[in-house]
């Protein structure tokens, strides 16, 4: 059995504090963290690290070290907020970079001495993370991830790698052989690294460029109806003549309830069936009005319950994402029910915008959602971009919950106005 030394165990311990320092650096860069707990953090990276070392000091760079390793890198990454299939590529990117660093250190002359080769591998992975964290990785697409056949395809590249890291190991390749291909495999492993952020990031913009282009229908909607509203003002208007003399003469008659009849028809003649909202607030009307004209016509029956005041501080792009996907979805669930019924209430009070809504869906269990496994499309059509509806009210530091009673899906929400 292999003993090892004072000096050895101390470069063990150290590189293993490196080693998750850098795992740490790699998580917070990509992947947004769940909570701000600092003991809780220091209790995570303290358990992985004891792991590590511990399976390090046992099996040295063997098989069964790189299982642990793995499993210790995949628990951390649990702690994370973000889709499953992002977590696991930034896992398998990291153990890949691990194990390339291990394999590239054992090549470069420090097979012999196994301090050294902790040592050299530690410095290998500094560099490769140095190179990945300065690849940019905006913070709104940080819980974003592509759809799981892309992901599916770039899970391949660092699972071939590792294996081609072990071939090299246990195989009977040259050193310096053996070397360029650790370093180049590494070298591919960034590449594609920096090609899925590309990816991403176009992803984004395509996300956007859909929200701008609902928008952009949304006031055209609008303009159609305040055309609408002027039209009826100004035929209202030229036969108002005649109006006043048809009620003067109800009234003179005291035929109270004739008159009663005829203002109602003036009103009824007022309102525009496009118009459902008018608060005075041109983009959240533009929105509603342009959501809820849709879900009429796909629905037996709508009905609102909005009081807002006209002056609101309010992003139109993250109200659209927020009402928007919810008002889709809900209409979408809605459509393949029997009911077909949808109900949107909305209050402004002391500074806070709460929003209720109802919808009849089917195929979903009772009780409290998970909005991440609704985020995914379901056969009853409810959860399409719900993910991103999640994601801007977190950023406004707002609470959502979404349950289901029965038949009817309810969702409330909360957003803190003065942040927005």
């Amino acid at each position: 059995m292999y003993v090892r030394s004072v000096n050895e165990m101390t470069v063990i311990l150290l590189t293993g504090i490196l080693h998750t320092a850098l795992l740490k650096k790699v998580l917070d860069a990509f992947l947004p963290a769940m909570g701000r707990d600092r003991l809780r953090w220091k209790i995570v990276f303290a358990g992985y690290y004891l792991m590590t070392t511990s399976a390090f000091t046992a099996f040295h760079a063997s098989l069964l070290y790189g299982l642990c390793n793995l499993a210790g890198i995949l628990g951390v990454a649990c702690f994370y907020r973000a889709p499953l299939e992002k977590k696991v590529w930034i896992c398998m990117f990291f153990f890949c970079l691990d194990t390339g660093s291990g394999a590239a250190a054992a090549f470069a002359g420090a097979q012999e001495a196994r301090m050294q080769q902790s040592a050299v591998s530690a410095w290998f992975l500094l560099m490769c993370v140095a190179v990945a964290c300065h690849i940019p990785d905006p913070k709104d697409s940080r819980e974003i991830a592509l759809d799981k056949r892309q992901m599916f395809l770039l899970y391949v590249i660092p699972v071939l790698s590792v294996a081609v890291f072990w071939e090299l190991l246990y195989g009977s390749a040259g050193r310096r052989t053996a070397f360029l291909l650790c370093a180049a495999v590494m070298a591919l492993n960034l590449c594609v690294f920096y090609l899925y952020h590309i990816l991403l990031k176009n992803y984004v913009q395509l996300r956007e460029q859909d929200i701008y282009k609902q928008q952009a229908l949304a006031y055209q909607n609008q303009l159609e109806v305040i055309m609408g509203s002027q039209s009826r003002i100004r035929a209202l208007r030229h036969d108002m003549k005649n109006h006043l003399l048809a009620l003067r003469g109800l009234a003179n008659g005291a035929k109270l309830e004739e008159m009663a009849e005829y203002l109602d028809s003036i009103q009824e003649f007022m309102q525009n069936p496009m118009e459902h909202v008018y608060t005075g607030n041109e983009a959240l009307d533009s929105l509603l009005n342009f959501k809820l004209q849709r879900a009429q016509e796909l629905l037996k029956k709508v009905e609102t319950d909005i009081v807002l005041p006209k002056k609101m501080k309010l992003h139109s792009f993250d109200f659209n994402v927020i009402v928007g996907n919810l008002l889709d979805n809900a209409a979408a669930a809605a459509m393949q029910t029997e009911e077909q019924f949808l109900k949107l209430s909305m209050r402004m009070e002391n500074g806070v915008l709460f929003l209720y809504m109802v919808n009849s869906c089917i195929g979903i269990p009772e009780g409290v959602c998970e909005i991440r496994r609704l985020s995914e499309k379901s056969a009853a059509g409810h959860g399409i971009g719900l993910a991103n509806a999640w994601r801007i009210v977190e950023k406004y530091h707002g609470d959502m919950e979404m349950r289901c009673k029965g038949d009817f899906m309810e969702t409330e929400i909360m957003l803190y106005m003065k942040n927005l």
